[in-house]
């Protein structure tokens, strides 16, 4: 065999190569008895040895030859050639679709491409042959000669099977090109059928008019995230009517129910909405893979963003509702901690409800999908930067007024963002609610730690932590229910009279703390605002755009971070953080734990979600309803942990809490790897992690607040929330990588997930390690808040 230009190939005189890649080599040859050129593939010597590939590779060749269609590239021969493969395909003179300008690509040519390729899907489908790797590469179009018009010819039938059970053979440009128009049945392993090529054919038609994929990333697992939970984006061109957007995206639903009946039917429906026919779609619910329909107008509940994924049951690192001196001046600072809790349960609820409105909002406002993703890095950003400073400012000024102002620019941000005309006001609108929840947040933890006294606070913790946990699992289900029955506005102006009742509630109900006088410590505030800058922009875009750039601006904030707790140990004058708290063993131990375990599960909660949704086909809602016994769990039992933490060792209980969640984390992986549907054994191991979450919350908090002065409770406050905020983005990142990770090897959604359940076993046990250093401590003093005697603090026990 010589397959070299000018040789031959099983009698082909070979003339050149039309393409190279990791399965083979396709030749331009010569037919050895016709005048005529052929394509000729020839399968490369490793796979050729695969007995079970080979015996694939025939059976498809037998299938392949069967058909006829004008618009299938047909093998005319095949056979072996020193033990390799090879077919005879029909010869194409032209180009494939990859390589069209879409500057130069009309509307109409690139509707009547995707029509003609339909055609030829729906012969295909008809004699039970699928292609499962539609994308513009494998679209050949002929060159136009006298008399004859441009057509387009699909090829590659078959192979993508075989590539799909060999990735690892192909090059990681290769895979991630598949990847891109890859149906989320194909990514979550399940079985597939004539509409995973509608899908591809979608995202085929997205890429000739806009010359990129409707998930592009740098990151596969960035991709696979795409494509499972993201909406799709609005095609970026000007002459695109807006009637084909909603085929599109019909065409791409995460669930195939949702998409036309045929190839075809997607062709017409285009060309309808192309020739100016209305053409009304609204999206489909990502992640459900079921038999009956699912409701319009739905987010998942399982974040597509990852960024800033909330737990299902949030911590209790945030502290629970502060205690002031209002107008009725209460003997206990229990009424002032339950006005707070319900203060801290609208933050979160507005926070979780806006996600689930993103795809709607997104239509209406006729936005871009990088304008949705910097809808959640302006909140981010504005809550988590100048969360220390607006902690100084609350022991500056008095928390009780910070809470106040920051709820009004919460509610003004939520009227804002209900009545956007467009996603740049929007933009602007969450970056205030992100700067109001920077500014609620601290007040909270700095007036339980002015209230409560030392080791009396665990069961106020718990408080705060069941209101949040509720407020998760209830946003994303009210948010559903209006955008299906009103509008994505409306989650937004369900905010302003709880708002009301929350301001309500707290001018009367939280007392007047006074002001602490002390140093601004411009350079700690500086340093601290940098690095949290740094740690979030780069967690946010380097899930985005991926870590070839972004991860260095990661590693930079750590050692901003990093630099900032090394001023101020060193700080001779008034720093933000006191020596006392620095030399506190159980403060540093405390933050890394936090850290461990809102990433941990922020991590098994996108896995239960997935699986069930994705691999399993649940619906949203049924998914959301499997959490919501943990929720109550966590929230009934995590005022009771606390209480009984207060009165043990500091490491007893967030220990047993740790162990607790680590199994559970294991059981999570192992239900992964079963084929029965594990709703059962989620729900069973998830009232073992809502106890095990319960037993660490409160004591994780009460570790961080201990030793804080009251002049710098506010400061602690917001160090705190900050660690807990930047914990589910290293979550996200954690899942982001794994699934990556597993498609570049070979690996499918199942074993990334499954591994994701073990990444969180080895932190959660890191973190069992951690709080079993705690060592017991005697409290700085503190004096209880004017209005409130001691016996007061205490009446909970």
């Amino acid at each position: 065999m010589d397959s070299s230009h000018g040789g031959t190939l099983a009698g082909y005189a070979i003339e050149g190569v039309l393409g190279q890649g990791g399965m083979g080599t396709v030749y331009r040859a010569r037919h050895p008895r016709l005048p005529r050129s052929v394509a000729l593939k020839l399968l490369n010597a490793d796979v050729s040895t695969d007995p079970e590939l080979r015996a694939r590779f025939e059976r498809e060749a037998n299938v392949v030859a069967h058909l006829d269609h004008p618009g299938i590239v047909g093998i005319h021969d095949r056979g072996l050639e020193n033990g390799q493969p090879w077919f005879a395909m029909q010869y194409i003179e032209g180009t494939d679709a990859s390589r069209l300008d879409p500057r130069t690509v009309s509307v109409e040519r690139a509707v009547r491409i995707v029509g003609e390729v339909a055609a030829a899907l729906d012969y295909a489908h008809s004699h039970g042959v699928l292609h499962r790797d539609v994308k513009p590469a494998n679209i050949l179009l002929t060159t136009t000669q006298a008399g004859r018009v441009e057509r387009a010819v699909l090829t590659d039938f078959g192979i993508a099977r075989l590539m799909t059970a060999n990735t690892q053979l192909t090059s990681t440009g290769t895979f991630t090109a598949t990847l891109a128009y890859a149906s989320p049945e194909q990514l979550s392993g399940i079985a597939v059928d004539h509409r995973t090529d509608q899908y591809s054919l979608a995202c085929t038609l997205f890429a000739l008019l806009c010359g990129r994929t409707p998930f592009a990333a740098n990151d596969p697992g960035q991709v696979v995230a795409g494509h499972l939970s993201r909406p799709v984006p609005p095609l970026d061109r000007p002459d695109v009517p807006p009637q084909l957007n909603a085929v599109i995206a019909r065409a791409m639903s995460k669930n195939p129910a949702e998409r036309f009946a045929s190839t075809g039917e997607f062709a017409a429906a285009a060309l309808r909405a192309v020739s100016g026919q209305a053409f009304a779609y609204q999206p489909q619910p990502p992640l459900q893979f079921q038999h009956q329909p699912a409701p319009h107008n739905t987010w998942p509940s399982a974040p597509a963003n990852q960024y800033f994924p909330s737990p299902a049951v949030p911590p209790q690192g945030w502290p629970a509702a502060p205690h002031h001196r209002g107008a009725p001046r209460p003997s206990s600072p229990w009424p002032a901690g339950c006005a707070l809790a319900f203060g801290f349960f609208l933050v979160l609820f507005e926070s979780t409800a806006s996600r689930s409105g993103r795809p709607s909002m997104l239509r209406d406002l006729h936005g871009s999908l990088v304008e949705a993703d910097w809808l959640d890095t302006a909140y981010l950003l504005f809550a988590t930067v100048p969360m220390l400073f607006a902690g100084r400012l609350g022991d500056r000024f008095g928390p009780k007024n910070m809470y106040v102002i920051g709820m009004a620019l919460f509610l003004v941000a939520a009227l804002t963002s209900a009545l956007s005309p467009n996603f740049a006001i929007a933009i602007v609108a969450h970056a205030v609610q992100g700067l109001g929840v920077a500014m609620i947040v601290p007040q909270t933890l700095a007036v339980i730690t002015r209230t409560f006294p030392p080791g009396k606070r665990g069961a106020a913790l718990g408080l705060w932590g069941g209101a949040g946990g509720a407020a998760t699992l209830l946003g994303p289900a009210v948010a559903d229910a209006f955008v299906n029955y009103f509008t994505w506005r409306w989650i937004f102006l369900l905010g302003l009279p709880l708002g009301v009742v929350a301001i309500a509630l707290g001018a009367a109900l939280i007392p007047t703390l006074p002001a602490q006088r002390s140093n601004t410590d411009p350079l700690g505030v500086l340093l601290s605002g940098t690095g949290v800058l740094l740690l979030v922009l780069s967690v946010e875009q380097g899930l985005a755009q991926g870590w070839t750039v972004w991860g260095f601006g990661l590693v930079g904030g750590l050692l901003v971070f990093g630099l900032f707790l090394l001023v101020q140990a060193r700080s001779t004058s008034d720093p933000l953080l006191p020596g006392v708290v620095l030399r506190d063993r159980n403060w540093w131990l405390s933050g890394f734990a936090t850290v461990v375990m809102t990433a941990s599960i922020s991590a098994l909660l996108i896995a239960v979600t997935i699986s069930l949704e994705v691999v399993h086909g649940a619906a949203v809602v049924f998914a959301a309803m499997v959490l919501v016994p943990a929720a109550l769990i966590t929230g009934s039992f995590s005022p009771i942990m606390g209480n009984v933490a207060d009165r043990m060792h500091p490491a007893i209980i967030p220990t047993l809490g740790f162990a607790l969640s680590a199994i559970a984390a294991g059981g999570i992986a192992v239900a992964m790897t079963i084929d029965a549907n594990p709703t059962l054994a989620f729900a069973l191991i998830g009232a073992v992690l809502a106890f095990g979450s319960a037993c660490v919350w409160g004591p994780l908090a009460a570790a961080a607040t201990r030793v804080l002065p009251p002049h710098r409770a506010g400061v602690g406050g917001g160090i705190y929330a900050t660690v807990y905020l930047i914990g589910p983005t290293f979550g996200s990142v954690a899942f982001s990588k794994l699934i990556g990770s597993e498609y570049r090897s070979g690996g499918g959604l199942d074993t990334g997930l499954r591994n994701l359940g073990l990444l969180a076993v080895g932190l959660l046990a890191a973190g069992a390690i951690a709080t079993a250093l705690f060592i017991r401590r005697n409290p700085a003093p503190t004096t209880p808040a004017p209005g409130f005697p001691v016996h007061a603090a205490q009446s909970f026990h």
